[in-house]
């Protein structure tokens, strides 16, 4: 009887027991690493590849101010006066921002005006839209000692779209567009020098 009794709960235990496939997997971990990297790749890499872009998008909005300021340092010493055109302006951009931009898709605006008060805001995107416009963009060269802004737009293309959630988005064509872009502005305020008048720009 006492062997009887001892057998019961050895027997009890074996078949609360999980089936032996299963405990097999029990003390296996020569899979854990592939399974936790599986699970933490997908968001490991939209995250870093959304402070790669970031910091992409920082740098081009670098140089595109690093280029407008360049070339709006000429325009107020006299460098390029007021024969300028907004293709000479753009070719002179390009010298140093070809890199990373398409100088075809680089919108420029160049306003004159009598005192700093009087000059205009670069346009934004619509909010309802989420389109820029740009046809108000004008570009008439500074005499000397003349008050003038001078704006650069680029549309920069994102391709990590949580990116775009963060900054300020513009629709590729249309509202429901799932393809993004940033809009970069570069913008220099100034007053020209009272250098030497040109004799082949407009009458000043």
């Amino acid at each position: 009887m006492a062997c009887l009794s001892e057998r019961a709960p050895s027997r009890l235990r074996t078949l609360l027991q999980a089936p032996r496939t299963i405990r097999r997997f029990r003390d296996e971990e020569s899979g854990v690493t592939a399974v936790e990297f599986a699970i933490l790749a997908l968001p490991f890499f939209v995250l870093l590849f959304g402070i790669i872009e970031c910091s992409i998008i920082f740098f081009a909005g670098q140089m595109l101010e690093s280029s407008v300021d360049d070339v709006a340092r000429r325009i107020r010493t006299g460098q390029l006066d007021n024969s300028l055109t907004a293709s000479d302006f753009k070719s002179e951009m390009c010298a140093s921002a070809a890199m990373l931009f398409d100088c075809n898709k680089i919108n420029v605006d160049l306003q004159v005006a009598a005192t700093f008060k009087d000059l205009k805001d670069p346009p934004l995107p619509d909010p309802d839209t989420n389109t820029t416009d740009f046809s108000n963009y004008t570009f008439t060269a500074p005499c000397p000692e003349q008050i003038a802004m001078v704006t650069a737009s680029y549309e920069w293309p994102i391709f990590t779209f949580f990116v775009s959630d963060h900054i300020y988005p513009v629709s590729a064509g249309s509202k429901n567009s799932a393809f993004k872009k940033v809009l970069l502005n570069a913008i220099a305020v100034f007053r020209t020098e009272p250098y030497p008048k040109s004799t082949g720009g407009k009458a000043c």
